[in-house]
């Protein structure tokens, strides 16, 4: 119905509008602290590299399930005692038998998440 497109389409605009001058105001204001973001990524003890540990071990022919055990297992060792999960990855016998520690220490490292960085932010002009 057009009533419906004589309305939807300027308010659909004017929002967007909105929400982009609000983004840009938030970009613009923001303050970085990359010592507190490096701080509290330390403090998850690597953590986050979990769902990258389980690709690979999937990608070397370990059945998913199997895969989520033995990471999980990694995982909770780590959150309950000392080291980081590469750590507890590196010193378990079945991960190390599918995935090398220097692919371990590849796949548990900052560097190959941000690898891409500074394309993206020339991307938004930054």
């Amino acid at each position: 119905h057009s009533s419906v497109e004589r309305v939807i389409c300027p308010d659909s605009t004017i929002a967007l509008d909105y929400m982009l001058a609000k983004l840009d105001e938030l970009v613009e204001k923001q303050l970085v602290y990359p010592e507190n973001m490096r701080r509290n990524l330390d403090l998850s003890k690597g953590l986050y590299f979990s769902q990258s540990v389980l690709l690979a071990l999937t990608d070397a022919g370990i059945p998913r399930r199997e895969a989520y055990e033995m990471v999980q297992c990694n995982a909770m060792a780590c959150w309950e005692g000392k080291g980081t999960l590469l750590d507890h990855l590196e010193n378990d016998p079945k991960i190390i038998s599918k995935i090398s520690k220097a692919k371990l220490q590849k796949i548990c490292s900052l560097d190959r998440h941000f690898r891409h960085i500074d394309s993206t932010f020339r991307k938004c002009g930054i």
